[in-house]
């Protein structure tokens, strides 16, 4: 592995891009994972104190707090499923929330017939219209919009075209930002991921070995979804681009399985997205030991994330077998436990884990320390500023 060059100090966005674009930076970045929809959350509120109501801001304020290698994870307005929020002649929107508040019901009425999906809301925080926030909606979904050949035969038929998005977001995020690190826009989620959302799992993975032909078809309608939309918001700015991958991942289906079944779509998303200049992060969220050899290959010359460890819910035991099957040309990030060693370890519990992922990391030039996923609500500032103090002085050391 190359050595990290000390000659002159790097910038956190110099040390960031040095990374992602194989070069040798001065040391190991150190950078947390937290977005703005977090900051929105108030998970991040034990570092900032008061927030300014400007969730870009309060994350920039968030990071520099710290003293981090900022990766500034943004989003786009880009709903999901992709377009489906749009109205039409031909396609109108109907909602309904039931007597306790807790079932909410979304109609789509097209001239072919409607679609329905249902949503339970009771323990989700929203903010504001909740008919606009799919990132939390996609988490309680009870019924999904596809379930059988005609209800996606209405899609194709009747659903509006990929719009253009007001992304200037993604610019004002690097303006604010500087050289304190990189911007991460999120891109529409992984073709699987964003099958899953028109189509129950059990359904889904069902319809891939026995109906080929109708998964293939939801699978391309997918694909070319998050190809356009994908396009338009790289092409709006930010230095890696956010790809969230983590409903197929290894505790759902084997190697063979995605394989012959998400690969070659998820493929062709990702070499879409460097076609057109731009690096990627794909996001696996948990259990990837037997997909790595396929991440190697979908991914060759872009990103990993989270690697996460058993006791975060993944299963990445070892930092140094897992680079052992990505091979050199992947850049590796992760995978400090941020749901129990971060939130409820002691100040030693805290420095022996940086301390064993930077020994098995020593000398890679293409490894980013962060914590495994957003920070878990409650989590101590004093646990948060130890894991940084630590991490950045063995970072130091090499």
């Amino acid at each position: 592995m190359m050595v990290f060059s000390r000659e002159v100090p790097m910038t956190s966005r110099q040390r960031l891009l040095s990374v992602f674009n194989f070069a040798s930076p001065d040391r190991v970045p150190v950078a947390l994972f937290a977005t703005d929809t977090d900051i929105a959350d108030g998970l991040c509120d034990a570092v900032l104190g008061e927030r300014t109501g400007d969730d870009l801001d309060d994350l920039i304020r968030f990071n520099r707090a710290l003293g981090v290698d900022i990766m500034l994870r943004t989003s786009a307005e880009v709903f999901e499923p992709i377009a489906f929020d749009l109205e039409s002649d031909s396609w109108r929107h109907q909602w309904h929330l039931d007597g306790d508040g807790r079932r909410l019901t979304h109609r789509i009425m097209t001239p072919g017939g409607d679609l329905t999906e249902t949503f339970n809301l009771a323990g989700e925080q929203f903010h504001g219209d909740y008919t606009r926030q799919w990132m939390k909606l996609r988490n309680v979904r009870t019924e999904w919009l596809i379930k059988r050949r005609e209800d996606l035969e209405l899609v194709a038929e009747y659903r509006p075209a990929v719009p253009d998005y007001d992304l200037s977001y993604t610019a004002e995020a690097a303006r604010r930002l500087g050289d304190g690190g990189v911007v991460l826009p999120r891109v529409p989620s992984s073709v699987f991921n964003s099958a899953a959302g028109l189509m129950n799992l059990e359904g889904l993975l069902t319809a891939a070995v026995t109906d080929g032909a109708f998964y293939g078809q939801l699978m391309e309608l997918c694909l070319s979804d998050v190809v356009a939309a994908g396009a338009k918001v790289a092409a709006a700015g930010g230095d890696v681009m956010r790809v969230v991958g983590n409903i197929a991942g290894g505790g759902v289906v084997g190697p063979a399985f995605y394989s012959r079944h998400v690969l070659p779509y998820e493929k062709r998303y990702i070499d879409s997205l460097s076609a057109g200049g731009a690096k990627v992060l794909f996001h696996n969220c948990g259990q990837c030991t037997g997909l790595l050899n396929i991440y190697a290959r979908m991914l060759d010359g872009n990103a990993l994330e989270s690697l996460s460890p058993a006791a975060a819910g993944g299963d990445i035991d070892s930092l140094r077998a897992a680079r052992g099957m990505l091979g050199e040309n992947i850049v590796m990030v992760g995978n400090f436990d941020q749901v129990h060693t971060l939130k409820n370890g002691t100040a030693s519990d805290i420095r022996r884990q940086a301390e064993r992922i930077f020994e098995e990391t020593r000398g890679d030039r293409t490894f980013i320390f962060s914590t495994s996923d957003s920070l878990a609500p409650g989590t101590p500032r004093q646990n948060i500023k130890t894991m940084v103090e630590c991490a950045l002085e063995l970072a130091q050391k090499g």
